[in-house]
Order: structure tokens, then sequence, then C-alpha cells
């Protein structure tokens, strides 16, 4: 064989050894569905500082070298909420990721397509024309986000537990209840009474709370009539809920993994409270609501939101007072505090002696609002609203 070969057969074999020894190995603890167990974990527990070692991410929890990203969670309690594993040329946030190498849940192959998954992980969910299929297995949501709509190729897929589990993810089910954080302390209101609004304050409160909420949230990383929760082993607690409890989760899922558009339906044509313009009929429903919308303010394409209303009446204020307590009862039953949820009462400042908004709240999920409000012509709405949290 020429000299000249030999050298360039060396230096080719002396590339490859050296790209093998300059990539960090993938073995470790925390591979396969091992991986699993720091979801629901705090930013800085053990489990999390074992799985960045390992995988040798920076500050910001993410090493595009092997293709690997955690996200963290909402308001103050840093936890981690979802593991994001990339195929090669994957883009995010203007940085490139490398395929990842190690091995993955479910024995899921960054090279498999959609067919492929749905042997692995059952029927996924997805819309005709998005390039995303969503999963469910073993408490785990798997939303596989695909390169194009044929669903071939895989772009990056991102692993969370279902929405509604409030403690770190455990392989064999034995998840504990997550620390009681009490906010605010419980306040029983007075009894409600008839009161004058003003109405051009009161008619646009829902929408200053959702501007106020929407300046502080994430944006959203685009991750449904029935959804399966998890499996008893994995969270015995969903087995109990009511349906009540099951149709308002369903709402929660929705509004933070599909921003809404998955139970979106058509155009709703009805008169409401707030005379919105862009309205849609839904595939959830609610028990004890009168019907429900997801609705666009104030342009068309602006952010899908959700409203449950309740009860309405033209005068009289009783339906209103007698609904809201039958809907308090309820969820105080199903949202418990020793679930993780936390109950507010807050005075309306423009007629103090009527009904409160009480929120139940959850610190990884969000809030379930409700309230009530009166129009300069003497009617009267009783509502569910949500302020909800994003990837």
């Amino acid at each position: 064989m020429a000299p000249m070969n030999m050298s360039r057969i060396f230096i080719a074999l002396l590339s490859l050894l050296l790209s093998l020894i300059c990539r960090p190995a993938l073995a470790g603890e925390y591979t396969g569905n091992k991986m699993l167990e720091i979801l629901g974990e705090e930013r800085n527990s053990e489990a999390v500082s074992k799985f960045r070692t390992q995988y040798i991410l920076d500050k910001t929890l993410k090493n595009p070298e092997l293709g690997v990203k955690l996200m963290a969670g909402h308001d103050s309690v840093s936890i981690i909420t979802a593991i994001m594993i990339c195929a090669s040329g994957n883009e995010i946030a203007n940085i490139k990721y490398k395929q990842f190498e190690g091995a993955l849940p479910f024995s899921i192959s960054l090279n498999d397509d959609e067919e492929t998954l749905s042997q692995k992980l059952g029927n996924g969910k997805g819309l005709s024309d998005d390039n995303k299929v969503k999963y469910k297995k073993d408490g785990i949501t798997i939303n596989v986000y695909f390169k194009s709509t044929s669903r071939k190729k895989i772009s990056y897929i991102k692993f969370s537990q279902n929405i509604g589990m409030t403690s770190p993810y455990r392989l064999d089910g034995s998840h504990q209840a997550a620390p009681i954080v009490v906010e605010a302390p419980v306040v029983a209101p007075p009894a409600p009474a008839a009161g004058n609004l003003e109405a051009s304050a009161k008619m646009t409160k829902i929408n200053a709370t959702k501007a106020e909420v929407m300046s502080n949230k994430k944006t959203a990383m685009a991750l449904p009539t029935a959804v399966e929760f998890g499996k008893a082993n994995v969270s015995s607690k969903r087995t109990s809920k009511s349906e009540f409890y099951n149709a308002i989760m369903n709402v929660i899922e929705s509004g933070e993994e599909e921003l809404f558009k998955d139970i979106k339906k058509g155009t709703l044509a009805k008169n409401n409270f707030w005379n919105y313009k862009y309205t849609y009929a839904t595939s959830v429903a609610i028990p004890g609501e009168k019907y429900n919308m997801i609705y666009s303010f104030p342009f068309q394409n602006s952010q899908l939101d959700f409203v449950s209303v309740l009860e309405e009446t033209d005068g009289s204020n009783g339906p209103i007072e007698s609904k809201y307590a039958e809907i308090e009862a309820k969820l105080k039953e199903d949202f418990r505090l020793g679930d993780g949820w936390t109950y507010h009462y807050t005075l309306n400042q423009e007629d103090p002696k009527g009904l409160k908004d009480f929120e139940v709240k959850n610190s990884r999920l969000g809030s379930i609002v409700l309230d009530s409000s009166i129009n300069p012509y003497g009617k009267h709405v009783l509502y569910l609203r949500f302020l909800l949290q994003y990837n």
C-alpha cells in the first residue's frame, strides 16, 4: 500500500478515536425509564444534581452537544417539569442541538416514525395538520415533534408528568403528596348580597386579569375530549375524582399544552355577557354549567381563552348566589388542600358587600376562579375562568 494512502487511513482512524474520546459517554444511572424519575424533583435536589453531572448540563439545564435539555417549573418553586430530547440539527431558542445517543424511556428511538411509536406507546393524539403527536403511558405525557406533518422524522421529544401529578415521578408508582404551602389564610366570605357594580370596570375584569397573567407567562412551546390521566398504579388519587374534576383538568391540560386548540370546535352563534365577537364551541362539558366557550379578544388572532358560564339572570341575584355556593362546594370537595391546592377569597372593590372571587390555586398548574359580574342593565353572570401556566 502506498505511503500516502497509509497516512490518510491513519489520520482517519485518529480522527475517529478523538471524536469518541471527546464526546462524553451517556452511560450512567439516569438512562431509559430511569430518566423520568427527575420529573417533579426540585432543581437543586440530589437526583437532579446527579442527572446534571451525568449529562454535563450548564446552568440553564441544557447540553446542546448531547441533545438534552431540562425544563423547570412555575412560580417560586423550581420543579423539573419536562425532559427534552433532540434529534440532530434541531434548533431551540437559536441554539442547535446534536442528536441524543443514549437509551430513551419506553424503548423509544429517535429513528421511530408515528406508526412505530404507536406500537410502543399506544394510540396518540394529534391534529391532522400538525407535526406533533401526544402519547400517554404510565403517568407520563410524551409529546413528539416531527420535522414535518408526514410524521416520519422526529425533531425532538418532550417527556412530562401527566397534568395533575404534584410529586416526583416514581417508576413503581409510589408517589407521595407534595408539601402544602398555604399562601394566605382561608377566610370565609360574608353573606352574599346584591350590589351595584360599575359595569365598565367589571365587564373588563376578566381581560385585565388575563393581561396581567400573560405578562408573567413564559412563551408556550406548542406541548382533549377524553384524556387518560394515568394508570391507577401511578396515581391512585385520580381514580376517585369526579366528572366535574376531570372535566376541569381536561380544560387545564388543553390550555397548558395546546392553547385550547385541541378542544376548539366551530364558531359559536350565541350571544354572551361580555359581547365577545370571536367565540367558539368546545368538545368539553363541565357538569353544572349552562354552556362554555373559547374566545379570542380583542382580535380574531388574539390568544384563545376559555370560560364556563354557570348561571345568568336578568334581575334577581338569588340564582347566582345559590349556584355560587354549589360550585364553591364542588371545588373544595375535588380540589383539596391536601392535594396541593390553596384557597383565596378576593374582595370585589366595586362591590365590597357582594360575592367575592373564589380562587383555587396550585403553584404548578395555575388557578381556577369562581367569578361574577353585573352589567348596567341588571344582567348577572357567574362563571369559571382559568389562569394557567405555560412551559
